[in-house]
């Protein structure tokens, strides 16, 4: 596959983290706050030229269907991360693709579950999709248990997963939470492990943690380099990614590539 890819993915979700906490916040409200950390990502993709996925619920789409097309307008994939974030059904890869793909304007090939839980992969495969992202290949207690699942590319059921990526070392998660806690420099030599086992690096992150949750209390490990601190993190890793010259792509591209390269070896 040629150079290092690098896969971001976004949640574009409706903030709904109160929620879990057993605070109530309006569908509109979790929106609004998703949508200006949307906008905010976008900003930092563009300054430097890079393309990501954007991982979008049904809620969203709905409700923001501009800010859906100005992601897919600036050249980002768009993909399904079904339909209401706080509450997963069986019916969402198909409900969620005819909504996100009627406000985009465009096919959608990927899919992630809401929180990463598991997902019938038969499913996706009849709704047509051609890769899923809905695994945390790690050990967190009261999440996931998937220390034995595979990290890297695989295929299940006719689906490309793509797997979060997790450190060498322990399966350490390299998701949003990481770069909110580990010092910069230890988050930055953690991807470039991954990335010289793998060949690629993969990572997802929620709009909302780059604004300030709009007043609403959320966990320390949360709070901690959100925002500004955020956004200056993410800068600061893409540009480091960049210096090393590796290839930013979007899931679409990395599946297929994926796909033809294992083809050829069949």
């Amino acid at each position: 596959m040629g150079k290092s890819k690098i896969l971001l993915s976004f949640d574009i979700e409706e903030f709904d983290l109160p929620r879990e906490k057993g605070k109530e916040i309006s569908l509109d409200e979790g929106v609004k706050i998703s949508g200006v950390g949307t906008e905010r990502i976008l900003k930092i993709l563009a300054r430097h030229q890079v393309k990501a996925t954007f991982f979008v619920t049904g809620n969203f789409a709905r409700t923001n269907p501009e800010l859906v097309r100005k992601i897919k307008k600036t050249g980002h994939e768009i993909a399904c991360h079904g339909v209401d974030h706080f509450c997963p059904k069986t019916t969402d890869p198909e409900e969620s693709k005819r909504i996100v793909e009627k406000a985009a304007g465009v096919k959608v090939s990927g899919y992630r579950q809401p929180r990463m839980f598991k997902i019938s992969y038969q499913e996706l495969k009849r709704q047509g999709y051609l890769y899923d992202s809905s695994v945390n290949p790690a050990f967190i207690p009261g999440r996931y248990n998937n220390s034995k699942v595979p990290r890297h590319t695989f295929v299940k059921s006719g689906i490309i997963e793509v797997p979060a990526s997790v450190a060498t070392f322990m399966r350490i998660p390299m998701f949003w939470l990481a770069l909110h806690i580990f010092p910069k420099r230890l988050y930055y030599s953690l991807v470039k492990s991954v990335i010289k086992r793998q060949g690629y690096f993969t990572t997802y992150l929620h709009p909302w943690e780059f604004t300030d949750f709009g007043g609403f209390k959320v966990p320390w490990y949360i709070a901690r380099n959100s925002g500004d601190k955020l956004a200056q993190r993410l800068d600061w890793l893409i540009q480091k990614l960049k210096n090393d010259e590796t290839e930013f792509i979007t899931y679409n591209d990395y599946a297929k590539e994926w796909q033809d390269e294992n083809q050829k070896t069949e």
